[in-house]
């Protein structure tokens, strides 16, 4: 099996690593030579212990035909580069980086018709929808009554983004500092957002309204801090959502409540070495630990497309990383924006 990587930054380094545990060939390109370098030197012998000899680092891609293109570039490129690929024709399958791309509707619109007869093939890398605690909890909501509240929180300081890339001194260094390009709280930590597009069509939730307040930067470059609030046509359930880039103690969860159960799920538990899922009921509350490294939330996305690579199958699990979920995603970014 082989794959192509565009990117050699963190989000490089890290679908490197878990393709190489799945045994596929891979190139790895990026225009910068010293982000290779950097790749090659630091990142990845550091991360991982040594340097993979079979991965083959280039400033442009070959023309060799792989199973997997993957595009780990910046949000604002991510479009560009996956049109020109997907005319190039020259992969089964596509993965893109979450954020799909840019808060703007008009150029969200038009990427969903470029990419419509695609789009079975295209996949985007919200990963912790796939992971098996995020599963667990799904599992169990195909059987529980219709909830009074769905609230997430995804509220992380960025700290740990600048400690993965030291080459960069802040936020205003990449897209990372700018909303428009996809950085910001909303944008960079749309994990959250993600998560509950999924519930609310497992609840066939259709939004009417959102009501956000958006705290920015004294540059008004990114937002700092983002509160959502959902309202729907045809339910009166309760949903929140808060994001930001300034919290030290990390809050990454889902809560979900009904007449008579909890169901709560909190990423990286234990200092990220466990997701951690509670189903309370008024008799009884069970504990399921999922211990993890920060490798295997990208092995877990991995296996599921290596799986549909080589087996031909379609786990119904990929429908969580489906370009169509992501787009759902990009569409209420740019509506927050667009009202806040």
């Amino acid at each position: 099996m082989k794959a192509r990587i565009f990117g050699a930054g963190s989000i490089g380094n890290h679908l490197s690593n878990a393709l190489r545990k799945l045994k596929y060939k891979i190139e790895v390109i990026d225009i910068d030579k010293s982000a290779l370098s950097r790749m090659k030197d630091e990142i990845y012998p550091s991360r991982y212990g040594v340097w993979d000899k079979k991965i083959n680092l280039l400033n442009e891609p070959s023309d060799e035909f792989v199973d997997l293109e993957i595009i780990g570039t910046p949000p604002d490129t991510h479009s560009n580069i996956l049109l020109e690929r997907l005319k190039k024709n020259k992969s089964r399958y596509w993965l893109v980086e979450k954020p799909f791309t840019i808060p703007s509707y008009k150029h969200i619109r038009e990427l969903e018709i470029k990419i419509e007869k695609f789009k079975d093939s295209i996949f985007v890398g919200y990963n912790h929808s796939v992971s098996p605690a995020f599963n667990s909890l799904i599992e169990d909501l195909n059987e529980c009554n219709i909830p009074n509240k769905i609230s997430c929180s995804w509220e992380e300081h960025w700290g740990g983004i600048f400690n993965a890339h030291p080459w960069l001194a802040g936020p205003k260094d990449s897209y990372l500092g700018f909303k428009n390009r996809g950085g910001g709280a909303l944008m960079e930590h749309s994990h959250g957002i993600h998560l509950l597009t999924i519930l609310f069509d497992i609840f066939n939730y259709k939004i009417d309204k959102l009501k956000a307040s958006v705290i920015l930067d004294k540059q008004r470059n990114y937002d700092k801090k983002t509160y959502v609030s959902f309202e729907f046509k045809n339910s009166d359930t309760l949903s929140f959502y808060s994001t930001d880039v300034i919290t030290k103690n990390v809050k990454k969860f889902l809560e979900i409540e009904t007449e008579n159960e909890l169901f709560s799920l909190t990423f990286g538990s234990e200092n990220g070495t466990s997701d951690t899922y509670i189903k309370k009921t008024k008799s009884n509350q069970i504990i399921k630990k999922f211990k993890k490294t920060r490798a295997d939330d990208f092995l877990y996305e991995m296996k599921l497309l290596d799986n549909l690579i080589q087996n031909n199958y379609r786990d119904p699990f990929l429908k969580n990383i489906s370009c169509e979920k992501a787009l759902k995603v990009a569409f209420i970014c740019a509506n927050i924006f667009d009202n806040s």
